[in-house]
C-alpha cells in the first residue's frame, strides 16, 4: 500500500474542505466516487479528521498499520499521519475535519485530544467501536452539525465548535468505558499520560529508556509501564519503540538521509545498533524497507 516518498502528498485544509473557517463536515457517500476510488493513495494532511462510519467495509492503513473497516466505527487521524482509506462498497457516514486553530477558537481543550485514547500520532490507531444503542447520539450530533453549517449566517463556527466538543465528550466517555470502570485509576493515569506523550514527542531521539521518562515524571518505571498499559493497551517501552519506528519509517520514505545520518538523528550511537533495532521491530533492515517502498 505504500508508494515511494515522492508520490505521497500532504493535503492542505483548503484543498480538502473549501471552508476558510477551519472546519468542515463531509458525507462519505458524496466523496466515494469512481474518481475517489481510483485516486485514493497513501497521503497525509495538515488537519484532524474524525471518520464516522455508520455502514462500510474495507481497510484503513494508518502509519504502516492495517485496520479493518466495519459498521459502527470511528477512526481518528492526526495531522501528519500517513493513511489510506479503502472501501469495498459504497459507505454511509460522515467525516469531520478541523484545524488546530479551530480547537483554540472554540475553547476545546487539548485534553480531549491528547489525554486519552482517540488520536494517536504514532503507533497504534485502531477504530473505536460504537454500540448500537449509542448510535442515535452520534447521528443526532452529526445531523445538527450539518444543519448549522447550512442554515446559519452568523456564529456558524461557534455552533459547529460546540457540537464537535459534545461529539468528543461522547467519544471520550465511550472510550473510557472500554478501559474499565475504575474511574479513579483512569483519571490519575490521564494526568500521567499527557506529560509522558509530551516528553516523548520532545525527547524520543535522546531518551530511549523507560527509566528516563519515569525519572522525569517522578514515578517508577514499573508504575509508568503498568499505568500506560492499562490506559492505552501499550506499555511505556512499546510507546517509545513505536515512536522510534514510526519516525524512522517516515524519514526513510520522506527524506534521503543515509542510514548513518538517520541513526544519529534518532539517537543511536552506532548505525549497527539502529539496524538491529529496526530489523527486530519490522523484520527488515532500514535499507530493505526503503527499497521495498521504492519498488511498490
Amino acid at each position: 500500500m505504500i508508494t515511494r516518498h515522492t508520490d505521497i502528498r500532504t493535503y492542505t485544509f483548503a484543498e480538502s474542505s473549501g471552508n476558510p473557517g477551519g472546519f468542515a463536515l463531509k458525507d462519505l457517500a458524496d466523496i466515494y466516487t469512481e474518481e475517489f476510488r481510483e485516486s485514493e493513495r497513501p497521503h497525509r494532511h495538515e488537519y484532524y479528521a474524525i471518520i464516522f462510519i455508520e455502514e462500510g467495509q474495507g481497510i484503513h492503513y494508518v502509519d504502516f498499520n492495517e485496520y479493518k473497516v466495519e459498521d459502527r466505527s470511528i477512526f481518528f487521524v492526526m495531522p501528519g499521519q500517513m493513511h489510506q482509506l479503502l472501501f469495498f462498497r459504497p459507505p454511509k457516514g460522515r467525516i469531520i475535519l478541523f484545524m488546530e486553530d479551530f480547537l483554540v477558537t472554540n475553547a476545546i481543550s487539548d485534553k480531549m485530544i491528547k489525554d486519552i485514547y482517540l488520536f494517536n500520532e504514532y503507533g497504534i490507531s485502531p477504530p473505536m467501536s460504537v454500540r448500537e444503542e449509542e448510535m442515535p447520539i452520534y447521528q443526532n450530533l452529526l445531523e445538527q452539525m450539518s444543519y448549522f453549517t447550512k442554515s446559519l449566517e452568523k456564529f456558524t463556527t461557534e455552533a459547529f465548535g460546540s457540537l464537535v466538543r459534545l461529539f468528543l465528550i461522547q467519544c471520550n466517555n465511550n472510550c473510557s468505558l472500554s478501559h474499565g470502570d475504575n474511574t479513579q485509576l483512569v483519571e490519575s493515569g490521564n494526568h500521567l499520560l499527557r506529560p509522558f506523550r509530551q516528553l516523548l514527542d520532545r525527547r524520543f531521539a535522546i531518551d530511549h529508556m523507560v527509566s528516563d521518562y519515569a525519572s522525569a515524571l517522578s514515578v517508577t518505571p514499573d508504575y509508568l509501564n503498568k499505568t500506560l498499559k492499562n490506559l492505552t493497551g501499550v506499555s511505556a517501552k512499546d510507546h517509545i519503540q513505536n515512536k522510534l519506528i514510526i519516525e524512522a519509517k517516515r524519514a526513510l520514505i520522506f527524506t534521503t538521509l543515509s542510514n548513518k545520518e538517520l541513526a544519529y538523528t534518532l539517537g543511536f550511537e552506532e548505525s549497527a545498533h539502529f539496524n538491529n533495532f529496526f530489523k527486530k521491530m519490522t523484520g527488515l533492515t532500514p535499507m530493505e524497507f526503503r527499497n521495498s517502498v521504492a519498488q511498490s
